[in-house]
């Protein structure tokens, strides 16, 4: 079995400054910029996945865990000749527990249905505070260069997908891996990069990637307001609302993703 550490050459117990300039170190020979050689194409894909996967220390717990349960899976055992007991046919439980259980008939929505509009109203915060932070609270800061992969849009164009410490990109022209980071306006809190410059000044043309963002918003909008119709009934209400609790859950994580 291929591991990302292996693709990466580097162990398991590497830390993240090791797997960095191996990263580095293979880039530079297999980038599609330096050699024409399909396989290097191959494998300069298979690095990327495997430093995105081992650079984020997040991504990394969990794909060491998924690493222990595959090499700690046991063989399931083989079956044995049944006993007496085990042929026996089963003998159906007393009568007496099927008498003692006890299943509602229906259950009583009015109890939560004020709670259920209270949280729509809390819920409405997160969209807007998103939106604020999107188009409001925009700065410019300087950012590190921490890695480059290329992948293509639903009409098959071909973009560079940067990664930063502040956020990721997407643009068309072709990045110098000597590049030591870039200045960039993004979002105060959330890491939605509006712009972004080389060293020297030139602008570099970014290909947005926020339609999912603003569709979630769309969406949780919608579910919000549906929470405040008076006309609604209790079972609505609360369904509606769980309903738009996860709809923001999902908002909340693209936004910390950067759309």
């Amino acid at each position: 079995m291929t591991t990302y550490y292996a693709i990466l050459g580097v162990s398991e117990q590497a830390t993240p400054d090791d797997i960095r300039r191996a990263y580095r170190r293979l880039v530079l020979l297999t980038h599609p910029d330096r050699t024409p050689d399909p396989a290097a194409h191959q494998r300069f894909i298979a690095v990327n996945e495997a430093y995105e996967a081992l650079n984020e220390p997040t991504r990394r717990y969990f794909y060491d865990s998924q690493l222990r349960e595959m090499r700690n899976q046991v063989k399931p055992l083989q079956p044995g000749p049944l006993s007496d007991a085990a042929r026996a046919p089963r003998q159906p439980p007393p009568s007496t527990w099927r008498r003692h259980s006890h299943v509602p008939t229906q259950l009583n929505f009015s109890a939560y249905a004020c709670i259920a509009k209270r949280w729509g109203k809390w819920l409405s915060l997160l969209p807007v505070f998103i939106l604020i932070d999107f188009f409001v609270l925009r700065h410019y800061a300087m950012t590190d260069f921490i890695s480059i992969s290329t992948s293509r849009d639903g009409t098959g164009n071909l973009y560079n997908c940067v990664v930063t410490s502040r956020g990721e990109f997407n643009t068309a022209v072709d990045i110098p891996l000597s590049t030591a980071g870039f200045r960039v306006q993004t979002s105060l809190l959330f890491k939605f990069i509006h712009e972004a410059y080389l060293p020297d000044g030139t602008a570099l043309p970014i290909h947005t990637t926020f339609g999912s963002l603003f569709g979630f918003i769309g969406l949780s909008l919608l579910l919000i307001g549906v929470t405040q119709v008076k006309s609604l009934s209790d079972a609505a209400r609360v369904n509606v609302t769980i309903i738009a609790a996860t709809v923001g859950i999902i908002l909340l994580l693209i936004a910390i993703s950067g759309g």
